[in-house]
């Protein structure tokens, strides 16, 4: 049965095929229910970007989220399901360095294998996320991506997919509560943007070009631009390298 391991934790729906899981998904159902497949055709990611991956080599799914929290605290989402994936990928690339890039990748040895988008449906979230599985060089859209396989991850697409997202739902189950001190230390820990000199897109075309020193009470990014700290709530960012 597809995604054995993470039927344990939550109720998952396998698609054989879909053009976006995100079109499918109830927003009505219990939390952490879960819409997931192997081959996603018309998926989108943030700010509007595509998100198309040859099938059978790339995970994606949509997970239904109601986590407690005061409205200040709704920035941690989709830093806090980053960590649930970083925590999950990471025994599953042992040789490799896992982070979470502000504010919604995750990168094996700063490449990036993982990326969260978040929608707000009524009094749920939708998180989106979509791993690169076992897709070989040749396959990856830019030179900035990776994939567990290429990271050393073993075992084939279908089980590589079932332990990423058994880890992700009890990572997103023990980060229900996003006011947190101890899940924002955390999310600091594996903060790969943390101590990056970074370009940050922001909305309007505005650019900042500067040192980040640390996540803001939110979960926004603190950027030392020429000794002045911006905090960023919403951006494109760059590691500048």
């Amino acid at each position: 049965m597809p995604f054995e391991s993470a039927r344990a934790i939550a109720p998952v729906t396998a698609l054989s095929s879909v053009g976006s899981t995100f079109d499918v998904v109830d927003a009505a159902a219990p939390p952490l229910s879960t819409w997931a497949t192997l081959d996603q055709r018309a998926g989108r990611g943030r700010l509007g970007r595509e998100w198309v991956a040859p099938a059978g080599r790339c995970l994606a799914a949509s997970i239904v989220v109601r986590p407690s929290a005061s409205a200040d605290a709704w920035g941690w989402l989709p830093l806090a399901v980053g960590l649930a994936l970083a925590e999950a990928i990471d025994p599953l690339v042992p040789a490799a360095t896992v982070g979470v890039k502000w504010p919604n990748d995750v990168l094996v040895d700063g490449r990036k294998v993982a990326g969260i988008l978040c929608e707000r449906r009524g009094d749920a979230v939708i998180v989106g996320v979509g791993v690169n599985l076992v897709l070989e060089p040749h396959e990856l859209p830019t030179d900035r991506a990776t994939s567990l396989r290429i990271a050393g991850a073993e075992g084939d697409a279908d089980a590589l997919a079932d332990a990423v997202l058994a880890g992700v739902l009890r990572g997103i189950q023990g980060a229900a509560d996003l006011d947190d001190a101890d899940l924002h230390a955390r999310i600091a820990a594996r903060c790969a943007t943390i101590g990056e000199h970074v370009r940050v897109l922001l909305p309007g075309d505005r650019t900042l070009v500067g040192t980040v020193t640390g996540l803001g009470p939110a979960g926004e990014l603190d950027v030392d631009v020429d000794g002045r700290v911006e905090r960023v709530s919403a951006g494109d960012v760059t590691h500048v390298r």
